[in-house]
């Protein structure tokens, strides 16, 4: 009986050692990873994540992030109807440095690749510099060196290729940043694979789709009136801390449809302007634009109809629609 009692005694002493020490690994390789020896991280290293894998590659542990960027234009890049149409076929060199990158540094136009290039832009231009995966966190990764780098929170990373967005967002003089529209951030692991995805505690995980920002009411103002000849519609750009729309290339646009209409409601007539990067008519961030159409004399009531079409593609949709009385 003494013996058995010892037993368990021990068992539990035991165990309880094993869980101060699981512990203390997961505070060490969350709070201190550097202080793991080196000789015994490197016999579980796998080379090739840091020399240009196709990117599925990289969904063997990030299955979540690689699903995300599958969405995004950014795995589009060289392949898309439009890009090919566009560049010519892929022949226009100057396409070629932002659409299949080597590697992207903030501010610095990037060289094109050769290697897997129909992944456009991927994770290891991205991520990949000096010998080691760069981002938001200083993580003990087994399969591959991880540095902390503040780039990735920084809107210049997105200068590499967004140059003239950039510029309208500095001029703008707002704190948001591209990341947090356009790669919002929520409580998730980094990895899915076992037993990685336990290794670390959960942390803010970006969206790697990069959704471009729907337009929404709230958006943009739009006031329309009538003066004696003529039918004033004035836009304001209000919350979107770039022009609207926007692009280094391609040609998105904002059609502002005016349908005019008598007392009945039967269309009389009807005119449209284009706003749109390419002509230098996009909203520019909080300054009123005022627009002037002519209505028949018949008119009673016009409708203001906003269409927003994006730069790779001839689908429209409708942002704002109201109706305004004479």
């Amino acid at each position: 009986m003494k013996i058995r009692i010892r037993w368990i005694r021990w068992s539990f002493l035991l165990l309880a050692l094993a869980v101060l020490a699981g512990l203390a690994l997961f505070k060490l390789i969350n709070e201190q990873p550097r202080l793991i020896p080196a000789f015994l991280v490197e016999q579980v290293r796998q080379p090739d994540l840091l020399e240009y894998p196709e990117a599925r590659r990289c969904a063997d542990c990030h299955q979540e992030i690689f699903e995300a960027w599958k969405k995004s234009r950014h795995s589009l890049a060289w392949v898309s109807e439009s890009y090919i149409k566009n560049s010519e076929n892929r022949s226009k060199e100057k396409c070629l440095a932002c659409h299949v990158p080597k590697e992207v540094v903030p501010g610095v136009k990037p060289d094109p690749r050769l290697q897997q290039r129909d992944d456009g832009i991927y994770c290891v231009p991205c991520h990949v510099r000096n010998g080691a995966m760069n981002g938001p966190y200083d993580l003990f990764s087994p399969p591959h060196p991880t540095r902390k780098n503040a780039d990735y929170r920084s809107s210049k990373f997105c200068s590499t290729c967004h140059q003239k967005t950039f510029k309208e967002w500095s001029d703008t003089g707002s704190r948001q940043t591209c990341q947090s529209c356009h790669m919002k951030r929520r409580g998730g692991r980094l990895t899915q694979k076992f037993p990685l995805n336990w290794m670390h505690v959960k942390r803010e995980v970006a969206d790697h789709s990069f959704p471009k920002g729907d337009l929404v009411t709230d958006s943009l103002y739009v006031q329309g009136s009538f003066t004696d000849a003529a039918f004033m519609v004035r836009l304001v750009n209000t919350t979107v801390p770039h022009r609207v729309p926007t692009a280094d290339n391609g040609d998105p646009r904002l059609f502002v449809q005016v349908t005019f209409m008598d007392e009945k409601g039967g269309e009389l007539d009807g005119d449209r302007e284009i706003l749109s990067p390419q002509q230098d008519t996009a909203l520019i961030y909080q300054k009123p634009v005022d627009l002037q159409f002519f209505p028949p004399t018949q008119t009673q009531s016009a409708r203001i109809v906003l269409r927003y079409q994006p730069a790779w593609g001839k689908e429209r949709s409708d942002v704002v629609s109201l109706t305004v009385q004479r």
